[in-house]
């Protein structure tokens, strides 16, 4: 159940699209329109004796102490508990009662246990809690916003145990140095399973009837889904649902929030432009080649050089290194060559990848790893990385990868 419940209820970040998880916390749920009715929950908990080998805490004398809170709009504010229920341990029925309550996301407690979250959409909720249970540990009725809710719920956490397995077994493999085939295999693995928990995302979302539950849904895919696919998301709830405060409130805040982003961008790419290399003399670089013989930068002048800075354990680098091969191959013979300088700490594993990835120019590295006078000289914080450098020792273009590379060398080594 633990399992089931870290899924459930944690932010766990596996995508490069986690930029909206904090928004996405704020925004889960909130009331949707204030209701006179009086929100009533009842329910059983069955095999309460079993509690405590999952939550040796949740039970204390004897008794189950159950706390019904209330989610404020927009999330910004903590939960309002409205009511609580003591039970002992000969019973097992419990009621719970809001009189009048706003209809809305809800969270029932087991303190110091799991949480249940309901959404109180006018009916009396009936609510099973069973402690036997190693995954759907609670069940609903009498609510379709709730069922709606924990359906969907579940089945969500059915496809993050995918990925979260997925993940782990490419991390695995990683660690006992598997061979490039089996990694992109797993990765592969890994990649379907984040794209069959998107698909199953985006058919909730289209499906879902309560704005509660689908914004919930929502701030569950903006943690795996690309941002023009969660903006499209969005955009079809606030059509589906024009008049509805919770999904207005979350169009407002993601678009302040988008303003923002934009301008940390235009602030890093005008801090990017300043400190760039690009117009620049090259500064003096002299490492050691496989050999120990110390290779100066400068030695290069009169030729077009691209100082290619990479590792044998950089996973991207080796697979950028054959468009740098068939660069060096076209281009070769044109006053062109490569400048390979490794952040590798094993000469082994170094000497072994430039045989294996047949990188036949000079390389040099003093076996630093980060603390490499490369990375303090040029200044990169990550890798691969590479300038391309003129005759006259002057950086002409940085970071060139994929057909950008072969595009910038046919430019200047006409």
């Amino acid at each position: 159940m633990k399992q089931s419940l870290n899924i459930l209820f944690q932010i766990r970040q596996y995508s490069r699209n986690s930029w909206l998880a904090i928004l996405a916390v704020s925004l889960l749920a909130a009331c949707s329109a204030n209701s006179r009715e009086s929100l009533s929950i009842e329910g059983t908990i069955a095999n309460a004796d079993q509690v405590a080998a999952l939550y040796p805490k949740a039970v204390e004398n004897g008794s189950i102490t159950l706390l019904l809170y209330e989610v404020p709009f927009g999330g910004e504010m903590p939960p309002v508990q409205l009511d609580s229920a003591v039970v002992a341990a000969g019973s097992k029925t419990f009621k719970l009662k809001v009189d009048p309550a706003n209809q809305g996301l809800y969270n029932l407690l087991v303190k110091n246990g799991p949480m249940v979250p309901l959404v109180f959409d006018g009916s009396t909720i009936e609510l099973t809690i069973d402690f036997a249970s190693e995954e759907k540990f609670y069940s609903v009725k009498g609510s379709e916003a709730s069922e709606q809710l924990h359906d969907f719920l579940f089945t969500y956490a059915d496809h993050r145990t995918g990925i979260e397995q997925s993940m782990a077994n490419l991390d695995s493999l990683k660690r006992v140095g598997a061979s490039d085939s089996v990694l992109l295999a797993a990765t592969n693995s890994k990649n379907q399973a984040l794209n069959t928990l998107n698909n199953y995302l985006k058919k909730s979302l289209g499906t879902l009837n309560n704005p509660v539950v689908a914004s919930f849904a929502l701030g569950r895919a903006a943690q795996t889904l690309q941002q023009p696919e969660f903006e499209a998301e969005l955009a079809k709830l606030n059509t589906k649902f024009p008049e509805d405060a919770t999904m207005l409130e979350l169009k407002k805040k993601y678009e302040a929030y988008k303003a923002q982003e934009e301008a940390i961008a235009q602030q890093k790419e005008a801090a990017t432009k300043e400190n760039s290399l690009i117009g620049k003399k090259a500064p003096e670089l002299v490492l050691p080649d496989t050999n120990g013989k110390n290779i100066a930068l400068s030695s290069y002048k009169g030729k077009y050089v691209l100082v290619d800075f990479w590792a044998s354990w950089c996973h991207p680098c080796r697979l950028e290194n054959p468009t740098v091969v068939a660069a060096y191959n076209q281009f070769k013979d044109k006053n062109f060559t490569v400048l390979g300088v490794s952040l590798d700490q094993k000469k082994e594993d170094w000497l072994k990848a430039i045989q294996q990835d047949q990188l036949t120019w000079t390389h040099v590295s003093d076996l630093a790893f980060w603390k490499s006078k490369a990375v303090s000289t040029f200044g990169f914080e990550g890798i691969p990385y590479n300038v391309l450098i003129d005759p006259q020792g002057t950086v002409v273009a940085e970071g060139l990868r994929g057909d950008a590379l072969g595009r910038k060398l046919a430019e200047v080594l006409k």
